[in-house]
C-alpha cells in the first residue's frame, strides 16, 4: 500500500469485489471455461483482503489503476432467483469470501450491452451449473452510498428465472455451498440477507397467489429511433387496454 505522503496525493479506494476474481480469473471445481471470468484492465494491479462488510477490501497498488478501471460496471448487478414450481425449491448458495456466509441468489456484474435477463441467466449458470430461463424481474434495489460502487448508485436487481436444469455444478472458487432449498425454509430463516428474505416472501405470495401479482413482465417495443428497439419492463397489461384507441 503507497504511504500518504506529505505534498502527495494518494487514492485508497475499498472495493467491495466479490471474492479474489481481480487477482486471478475465477474457476469451478474442474477449472473449465464456465468459470472463467477475465478481470478489466488495471485490476491485476489489485490486492484483496477480507474486510468488516463481509466482503473484499482491495486498495490500488499505483495510482492510476483506478483510473482504468471502468466504473460504469460496478452500477447493476443481477441476481437470479431460480424457481422450481413443480418442487417449491429455490436455488441459493453461499459465497466463498464472506466473513458471515449466508444465503442468496447466485448473481453478478452486468456486462456493458447486456440485458437484465441475459446477465441474470449467465451468472446463474456460471456459478451453479443450472441452466434457466428469464421469467420476470422481481424487484430493484437503490443505493447511493454502497462502498464498492465508486461513488455511484448501486442498482441490485432480482429476476425470477425458470430452470432447465437441476443437477448442480457449482462454481468452487466463488461459492461455499450451493442447494435446492425449500422456498417456505427460505423466507423463514435467519441465515439470509434481508432483500433475499425479502424476495423469498415475495415469491411465496406470488407462487399461492398467482405470479401476475408479483411479476414485472419484459416487453421489447420499437423505439424512436429508426430500426432500433427497447425492453419495457411492467405489469402485465389487460389484451383490452393493449388494443384500446381511445378513452372511454
Amino acid at each position: 500500500m503507497l504511504p500518504l505522503t506529505s505534498g502527495s496525493f494518494r487514492r485508497a479506494v475499498l472495493l467491495r469485489i466479490r471474492s479474489a476474481r481481480l487477482l486471478s480469473g475465477h474457476r469451478g471445481a474442474s477449472g473449465g471455461p464456465r468459470c472463467r471470468w477475465d478481470p478489466p484492465a488495471g485490476a491485476e494491479e489489485l490486492r484483496g483482503e477480507l474486510d468488516r462488510f463481509g466482503g473484499v477490501s482491495v486498495r490500488l497498488a499505483r495510482r492510476g489503476a483506478l483510473d482504468r478501471l471502468d466504473a460504469a460496471s460496478f452500477q447493476r448487478r443481477l441476481q437470479g432467483a431460480v424457481f422450481d414450481e413443480n418442487t417449491g425449491k429455490i436455488l441459493v448458495v453461499q459465497d466463498r469470501n464472506k466473513l458471515k456466509n449466508m444465503w442468496k441468489f447466485p448473481g453478478g456484474l452486468s456486462e456493458p450491452g447486456e440485458d437484465i435477463g441475459d446477465t441474470a441467466v449467465r451468472e446463474v449458470f456460471e456459478e451453479t451449473g443450472i441452466r434457466s430461463e428469464f421469467r420476470s424481474l422481481l424487484s430493484l434495489r437503490q443505493q447511493h452510498t454502497n462502498p464498492g460502487a465508486f461513488g455511484k448508485s448501486d442498482m441490485y436487481i432480482i429476476c425470477r428465472l425458470k430452470p432447465h436444469s437441476f443437477t448442480i455444478d457449482f462454481c468452487q472458487h466463488e461459492c461455499l455451498r450451493c442447494e435446492w432449498m425449500d422456498l417456505s425454509d427460505l423466507a423463514k430463516t435467519e441465515n439470509t440477507t434481508p432483500i433475499t428474505s425479502r424476495v423469498a416472501r415475495l415469491l411465496l405470495y406470488g407462487y399461492r397467489e398467482g405470479f401476475d401479482k408479483i411479476d414485472f413482465t419484459m416487453e421489447e417495443l420499437p423505439a424512436v429511433y429508426t430500426g432500433l428497439f427497447y425492453k419495457l419492463y411492467h405489469k402485465e397489461l389487460p389484451a383490452n387496454y393493449r388494443t384500446m384507441t381511445g378513452m372511454d
